[in-house]
């Protein structure tokens, strides 16, 4: 195999139970799996997710919701984004929980229900992409509990926190929305609130509410370094990146100093150098940004694999199914041994093999 992506699950596990253990009593936990589980596949992170302390899943789509109800035909599903109204009947078809933010798919969701259907009402703080105005939610509310099947479970909200950037302003909206949900729950009583995604939950542990939606902890990243600028230990330790993209040399070159080399000869060679070739490019989500702007002789490069622990640094730019890796200080990189490669997770090509251990 000349490429392949590791994913290891006992991590995964790990993650998940010490996202629960930072949890205060009676808390929700929601692992969210969208875009096929962050890359990591959807139906294999879930599995280990519930096994290990999630109480249920989050997807962004019906569509994600219904390919994983097969396999999970117990667990609670949620949807992080409005549906369109013609999705009303699949949603109920598959049991998901979806969110809403009109009034257009409640009523669809009323018409197409047998029976009481639960849903989220999102509200907006600032990203604005969807949601109900904070203003509006009141009114919002009272409309729909005019309806008899469809039957709102909670309020969530995403913030358009970047920490540290915006602390105060992040505090400000927590505490806003925690406050509007307890004047919501005059009119609906029992109405979840949820906030809390993997930096709110670092950050701004106390507004857990009633569950928190996690993606990035999950997956062993730590959204935030506020805990660094407080002198702390990271909030939730122990955490480990569970997924690795490997690619096996396949072609050692030797090349003079001052060689130009690469279409369009883009890349010339600083000094003698010894070159690997990997069968993996920006067609298998490595970036397809060039490490020059123009051709130039220069020590510098912005991207690089691992070869034992070794940095071996790209070697002009990434090609649609290759790489060239400067490897003349590690020599014990010759073909056939395994190139460690940074990559976006929900990048990387779905057609890689996923070896799950």
């Amino acid at each position: 195999m000349l490429k392949w992506i590791e994913i290891d699950l006992q991590t995964l596990a790990g993650n998940a139970r010490s996202i629960k253990k930072a949890l205060k009593p009676g808390v929700a936990f929601m692992a969210v799996v969208k875009a096929d589980g962050y890359g990591h596949g959807a139906a294999a992170v879930a599995r280990t997710a519930l096994k290990n302390g999630a109480d249920c899943l989050g997807v962004l789509t019906a569509e994600e919701g219904t390919a994983l109800r097969a396999d999970f035909p117990r667990a609670g599903i949620h949807l992080l984004a409005p549906s369109l109204p013609e999705e009303a009947r699949t949603i109920i078809k598959h049991r998901l929980i979806p969110c809403a933010d009109s009034h257009s798919f409640l009523l669809a969701l009323e018409r197409a229900a047998k029976k009481p259907v639960a849903y989220d009402i999102d509200v907006d703080l600032g990203l604005r992409r969807w949601g109900v105005a904070p203003a509006d939610a009141p009114a919002f509310l009272l409309r729909a509990l005019l309806l008899k099947k469809a039957r709102p479970r909670g309020i969530c909200t995403h913030l358009a926190y970047r920490p540290p950037q915006n602390i105060i302003e992040a505090e400000e909206k927590l505490s806003a929305f925690s406050k509007l949900a307890g004047e919501l729950r005059s009119a609906a009583p029992g109405l979840k609130a949820c906030a809390a995604n993997s930096a709110i939950l670092c950050d701004f542990p106390r507004w857990q509410l009633d569950m928190v939606r996690i993606g990035n902890l999950l997956y062993g990243i730590y959204p935030t370094d506020v805990y660094k600028k407080r002198k702390q230990g990271p909030p939730l330790p122990g955490l480990g990146r569970p997924w690795r993209f490997y690619a096996r040399i396949i072609s050692i070159k030797c090349v003079r100093k001052g060689e130009a080399l690469g279409y369009a000869s883009e890349f010339v060679a600083h000094r003698p150098m010894r070159l690997a070739t990997i069968p993996a490019g920006y067609s298998d989500g490595l970036t397809m940004e060039p490490t020059e702007p123009q051709i130039r002789i220069t020590t510098g490069f912005n991207y690089w694999g691992l070869i034992g622990g070794k940095k071996a640094f790209f070697a002009g730019k990434a090609g649609i199914a290759h790489t060239l890796l400067d490897v003349t200080d590690i020599p014990e990189a010759r073909p056939g041994v395994p190139v460690a490669l940074h990559v976006r997770r929900t990048a990387a090509n779905a057609r890689i093999p996923r070896l799950y251990i």
